[in-house]
């Protein structure tokens, strides 16, 4: 079978085709231009996650895709495959949710399932499918932005560039850069001695950033992962 996985996040599109013959192509774009995007083959079955409400993505995927499409909102409640610690599973997103699905698919025990991207994201999932809760602070542009737009005189100036390192920066622009990196590291690396039996797996956006100085591998593809065990006949859904 032929599966169209869409990924629909706070800012890009990103998706993976996987063909009739096992090969995958990957892409991302804006949601607007959805419509425009051209695939190798015709998808068989197409799943689309996101975050927040799409209407207008939602009835132009419609339109496209018809019966094929199936839409991704919110986790299932209650499953063998997944455990909520949550009191209301709906209120857990999405992108979480499948991220501990796709982790489970790339490996067993304890998890602790790093999501890089405009939040950073940290879930402990144990070795018999428990969700034990996590983590939910800004991500490396969204802190940037919040110190930009909420002070006066913390700015960027267009002659600077942002070097993505943690030594102390020699502009405002490096200040905020390093400091903001550095804060996600710490959280990460702080987890990472606390839960030492917890497996780590990193995804997202800024997630190969955050595993390279970690000194860990990168996962990119989690989400997907967990979005296609459930195209594969789970008895989640």
């Amino acid at each position: 079978m032929s599966v169209l996985l869409l990924d629909v996040g706070n800012s890009r599109v990103k998706w993976r085709l996987t063909t009739l013959s096992g090969e995958r192509h990957y892409g991302d774009c804006d949601a607007t231009d959805i419509a425009l995007q051209t695939w190798v083959e015709q998808p068989q079955r197409v799943m689309v996650s996101s975050v927040r409400e799409q209407a207008d993505l939602h009835t132009q995927l419609e339109l496209i895709f018809g019966q094929r499409l199936q839409w991704l909102k919110e986790p299932v409640p209650s499953s063998p495959l997944f455990k909520h610690c949550y009191p209301e599973p709906s209120r857990l997103g999405v992108d979480r949710w499948l991220a501990m699905l796709g982790g489970r698919v790339q490996q067993s025990g304890d998890l602790l399932i790093v999501d890089a991207g405009t939040a950073l994201t940290i879930d402990l999932f144990s070795g018999d499918n428990q969700h034990q809760g996590g983590y939910i602070v800004p991500g490396l542009r969204m802190a940037q932005n919040a110190l930009f737009t909420g002070t006066d005189r913390v700015r960027p100036y267009q002659d600077e560039q942002n070097e993505q390192e943690i030594a102390p920066g020699k502009n405002t622009l490096n200040c905020v850069a390093a400091g903001v990196l550095r804060q996600n590291l710490a959280l990460v690396q702080s987890l990472l001695d606390e839960y030492p039996e917890h497996q780590p797996l990193i995804t997202g956006g800024d997630g190969q950033l955050l595993a390279g100085r970690l000194g860990l591998s990168y996962s990119p593809d989690l989400i997907f992962d967990g979005m296609d065990s459930l195209c594969a006949g789970s008895s989640i859904v």
